[in-house]
């Protein structure tokens, strides 16, 4: 891991953000469009979450994998990592996200999960990992790492 997670907060949840973030994306979405909102998504992956990305081109999965085990953990959410065969898993059952958006009866966006696909999908770039991202809908999802397979002839 190249250097400790940028963002692990202990302090108060401040769930509102999520309330935000739905908000914004909605936003930007009727606004500017999807494609704006992927390239916000991927600036966020490349740029803020950098050290998640630097590790991942170095072949190093520790960081992403923390990152998702501390958020999911602090927020409530269920879900479970499973490393097999070369790849992980992360299948969530339970997003803390869109729980708290339905608790407090706000409707969830149609483009709000795009910021986890448009992030994997950046976060991926340059790297030996694909990282498919598979919304299953009502706050569940699946993500999994694999390495990319060679082409023919290729030694990269």
């Amino acid at each position: 891991m190249d250097a400790p997670l940028r963002y692990c907060e202990t302090d108060e949840l401040h769930r509102d953000f999520h309330r935000s973030l739905n908000g914004t994306i909605a936003h930007v979405r009727k606004t500017h469009g999807m494609k704006f909102l992927a390239d916000i998504f991927k600036a966020t992956a490349q740029q803020v979450y950098q050290s998640i990305w630097n590790d991942l081109k170095r072949g190093d999965t520790a960081q992403l994998v923390a990152h998702w085990r501390h958020f999911f953990d602090r927020e409530g959410g269920r879900y479970r990592i499973r490393e097999k065969d070369g790849e992980i898993e992360l299948r969530v059952t339970r997003c803390p996200a869109i729980a708290y958006l339905r608790k407090e009866g706000i409707r969830v966006d149609r483009a709000f999960c795009s910021q986890t696909r448009c992030m994997n999908a950046a976060w991926s770039e340059d790297t030996p990992f694909r990282i498919e991202t598979t919304v299953l809908g009502n706050g569940q999802c699946r993500q999994v790492i694999r390495l990319r397979r060679k082409k023919a002839g290729s030694t990269v």
